[in-house]
């Protein structure tokens, strides 16, 4: 266990950019929205429960349509993430990828009050983990406590959303209750 540290090292095999299915927050739309000036739409997916594995169906962060649940993800080709780098085999976003990302492929242990114990890899997933470098614990408790913050907003936008009865409602309008595109071109044209 890693209290200080966990031996690890990123060797870009790609494992977590092809086999993992990556929930990104809110704020991490925002985030990828900010840098790439791509629409949400270009990058994000509405999920069925069906669709992924490890997601409680009791989650707080689905969607609820119709009778129907959905989950917000970053679209995956054959080749994985939208935004892999398939010629290269790196994130294209890496600077600015989701939280959660840049927590994989750790595993939190928490004291039994929910304190930051200490991290460690995460045994059932198909990172070969190498560990020929050093990540210090109190980055990824930085991160995580930032995605916690995330998290709890998170659930309060699906609380919301889930809360309107609003008739012909879809899981993209969801996005829009924290993501604004202003149309740069029509701005431009009407500025003197």
């Amino acid at each position: 266990m890693g209290i200080k540290h966990v031996r690890f090292q990123c060797h870009h095999c790609g494992h977590c950019c092809t086999d993992v299915i990556c929930c990104p927050t809110p704020f991490d739309v925002c985030q990828i929205v900010k840098a790439t000036h791509l629409s949400p739409q270009k990058f994000l997916k509405f999920i069925e429960p069906e669709e992924i594995e490890g997601v409680n169906k009791s989650d707080p962060t689905w969607l609820k349509i119709n009778n129907k649940k959905y989950l917000m993800t970053l679209k995956r080709t054959k080749k994985g993430c939208f935004f892999r780098d398939t010629k290269k085999g790196i994130c294209k976003i890496y600077e600015h990828r989701p939280l959660l990302c840049r927590l994989f492929p750790f595993k939190l242990r928490q004291t039994r009050t929910g304190k930051v114990h200490s991290f460690s890899l995460h045994k059932d997933v198909g990172c070969p983990k190498h560990r020929d470098g050093i990540v210090f614990t109190d980055k990824l408790k930085n991160i995580w406590e930032e995605d916690q913050k995330h998290q709890e907003d998170y659930q309060d936008l699906v609380a919301f959303f889930n809360s309107q009865g609003k008739k012909g409602k879809k899981p993209f309008d969801f996005i829009g209750l924290f993501v604004v595109i202003i149309n740069n071109k029509k701005n431009k044209s009407n500025n003197p």
